[in-house]
């Protein structure tokens, strides 16, 4: 059978027997000390409900507990403590607002970030004008290439350039059937040039050869046109003599007719005229076909100088178009060879300090190959810019809105440094990963005013320095800030798996 559970009183009595056996009779005075303090703190623990007889316990001895009126008194003010400062926390929490930020940390860079100084073609080394760690201006002169061959390109497309020009003068003069070539002005102003000159004498001797070749097979033209001209002439008037001729003859062959149908003339002189009537007759159809032939002749020789015309200007114009595509072609290639020879000297693109230049080509006479760096260039007195590194799990904050951005920078006292506020320009439209730690962040671009920081920090803050960024999101309540864990966990704990 099972024990029947003990009072806390019968155990207290249960003790004191337990002690009272084991302990010896000579100890009797502190046996009754230690009762009545057992008496003392059971009245204090365990006072007796309303209406309970105080009489003594028979297994213990120890009488009954008494109702405590102050112990009553300190549990109600007890309570209503504690009830009053929860109640009080409580509304305060949930009535009251504080700040809400986000906190990233990020890296002090300038606006125009550091400026790579570069060479598009390369080259050899001819003059170093700039040390590391030297303040430069925009414009200035950094290193110096030697311009040999770039010079020599560059002639070479210009004279190329001059020669399709003054041939394009030669042609037009050619198209419009001028006697002279009008050179263009640019071309007459650098005529001192040994190349230029030479262009414009082979230009007009040219012109003036194709001239007298075409004037000539125009000309031998012409002359046949000529002479058919007076053939025809003297055909005409072959034509109206024998006109006149037969005129003649035909009255006379009347005459003679007449008389010999009467036979007073004889017959043979009747036939002499009538052969003499054809005879020229013929010499009139001769005299017709050869001024026909003649008139031919003139079309055809019209025909050929049109023709040959014609066929000039059609060369002349297929050149011409050739001609200014070939120009169009090296103006462009001029241009690219006068912009390598501007690079001939390489300078700063923007004004700042000069660091890391490239020891490979630190030397005159060193080679530098084609998209080679040859130094940075960090700028002076641009807007710095903080790139601020913001938790994924925060980025959503952002995109509601950020009232204002305070930037601090560790590497100075904070008692010292004033608040310094920044703006917040962009956010990453996607998610980075820090390829040291390997953790996804977003880029937040913060800018921070060279006039909002004081001048004694302007001089040691420099690219690369730690900063650390806060962005005010807002006010939320603190019943808000304690209760976030509670609610994100039950949000967790209550899904199904």
């Amino acid at each position: 059978m099972s024990q029947p559970t003990r009072t806390p009183v019968q155990r207290l009595a249960d003790l004191k027997g337990a002690l009272a056996d084991r302990v010896p009779h000579s100890a009797g005075p502190l046996v009754q000390a230690a009762r009545q303090r057992l008496v003392g703190l059971k009245d204090a623990l365990l006072p007796a409900a309303p209406g309970e007889a105080a009489i003594a316990d028979p297994a213990s001895g120890l009488p009954a507990p008494v109702p405590n009126a102050d112990f009553r008194r300190v549990a109600t003010l007890g309570y209503g403590l504690i009830v009053l400062t929860f109640g009080v926390f409580g509304g305060w929490a949930a009535l009251a607002s504080i700040d809400s930020a986000v906190i990233a940390t990020g890296v002090v860079s300038v606006e125009s970030r550091r400026q790579v100084v570069q060479h598009l073609e390369g080259g050899i080394v001819a003059e170093i004008l700039v040390r590391d760690g030297q303040q430069v201006s925009e414009g200035q002169v950094l290193f110096r290439l030697d311009p040999t061959s770039s010079l020599a390109n560059f002639d070479s497309v210009r004279a190329q350039l001059d020669v399709q020009l003054a041939q394009e003068a030669r042609l037009e003069a050619e198209r419009a059937m001028a006697d002279t070539v009008v050179f263009p002005a640019g071309l007459m102003a650098r005529s001192v040039d040994p190349v230029v000159r030479a262009a414009i004498s082979d230009q007009q001797a040219q012109f003036r050869d194709r001239k007298a070749s075409l004037d000539g097979q125009v000309g031998i033209l012409k002359n046949r046109i000529e002479q058919a001209e007076t053939e025809i002439d003297g055909l005409s008037r072959e034509r109206a003599s024998v006109d006149r001729q037969l005129y003649f003859i035909e009255d006379e062959l009347q005459g003679i007719q007449k008389l010999s149908d009467r036979g007073l003339v004889s017959k043979p002189r009747l036939a002499q005229l009538q052969r003499e009537k054809a005879r020229l007759e013929g010499v009139v159809g001769r005299n017709i076909a050869d001024g026909a032939k003649a008139q031919a002749t003139i079309g055809e020789m019209r025909m050929q100088i049109q023709q040959l015309t014609q066929k000039q200007q059609e060369e002349v114009a297929q050149l011409i178009v050739e001609t200014r595509q070939k120009i169009s072609d090296l103006k462009e290639k001029l241009n690219i060879s006068e912009n390598v020879l501007k690079r001939i000297d390489i300078r700063a693109p923007r004004a700042g300090v000069v660091q890391n230049i490239n020891p490979k080509i630190y030397t005159v006479g060193a080679v530098v190959r084609p998209g080679d760096t040859l130094l940075e260039i960090v700028p002076q007195n641009a807007e710095l810019i903080v790139d601020a590194q913001v938790p994924t799990t925060d980025i959503d904050r952002l995109h509601n809105g950020v009232q204002s951005v305070e930037v601090r920078f560790p590497a100075f006292h904070s008692r010292t440094t004033p608040l310094i506020l920044g703006e917040l320009r962009t956010i990453s439209p996607d998610r980075l990963i820090d390829e040291t730690t390997h953790q996804p962040y977003y880029q937040a671009v913060v800018a921070v005013s060279q006039t909002d920081i004081p001048d004694d920090m302007k001089v040691r803050l420099r690219p690369g320095m730690p900063a650390e960024v806060v962005f005010n999101t807002g006010e939320r309540s603190v019943m808000s800030y304690l209760t976030r864990p509670l609610t994100d966990a039950l949000t967790h704990s209550f899904r199904e798996r």
